[in-house]
């Protein structure tokens, strides 16, 4: 799966603007915000009716090119 540049480097600014935090959620709202709706269109959306998050493959290959990067490894919360 190719991940766009443009995510990429909105990753780098998720970094700065999150600093040491492993907490997916706030990770995900810094990257939906910064991103175009084209780029957004991949990430998973909560349950309807439990609102749980859930990760996606998408997701998950974030989740290790973030640790890659970062050497911080994101976590969904329960």
């Amino acid at each position: 799966m190719k991940i766009p540049d443009r995510l990429l480097e909105e990753m780098d600014f998720a970094y700065k603007l999150l600093g040491d935090s492993a907490d997916w959620v706030s990770f995900k709202k810094v990257m939906l915000r910064s991103l175009p709706s084209n780029l957004r269109k991949n990430f998973s959306t909560r349950d309807s009716k439990t609102k749980d998050q859930h990760l996606n493959l998408f997701e998950r290959k974030l989740i290790d090119i973030y640790k890659n990067r970062t050497s911080i490894e994101l976590r969904l919360e329960d």
